[in-house]
């Protein structure tokens, strides 16, 4: 399946932003402020590339909550070792930093797959595409 260049462009940045974000954050269980801003844009211009509109509504409500939870989550461990000065900070710095990278682009190609698909009419729709991808994380 063809994802279109400029999704992919906002994919990858995100994922990077996510990236360099949280793990040059040395406060623990940060992650979330810092990934939910990164990931909305990267939502938002994933629909500007299948030229939608997805409104600030849904990004608040669903999007965000279902981005939240996922980020907590999954960096639980990594913010762990950012409580041990040194070592723990770099290992925890690595851990979620990769958590947020994978979440970010993995959940970036999940919407704009659904888009090729003519998976998205509504907003629903994206609603329920986050929450199937969100759902392997936990198996």
């Amino acid at each position: 399946m063809k994802i279109k260049k400029q999704a992919q462009v906002a994919i990858h940045t995100a994922a990077t932003a996510a990236a360099g974000g949280v793990a040059i954050t040395p406060i623990p269980f940060a992650d979330a402020a810092l990934l939910i801003p990164i990931q909305t844009v990267m939502i938002t211009r994933i629909y500007h590339a299948y030229g939608q509109k997805v409104s600030s509504g849904v990004i608040k409500g669903g999007v965000l909550t279902a981005t939240t939870a996922s980020s907590v989550g999954k960096s639980v461990v990594g913010n762990a070792f950012k409580l041990i000065p040194g070592v723990g900070t770099v290992t925890g710095a690595m851990i979620t930093g990769s958590t947020a990278v994978a979440v970010t682009e993995g959940l970036g190609f999940a919407i704009a797959n659904a888009f090729e698909t003519d998976g998205i009419d509504n907003s629903n729709d994206l609603l329920k595409v986050i929450s199937k991808y969100l759902a392997n994380f936990t198996k």
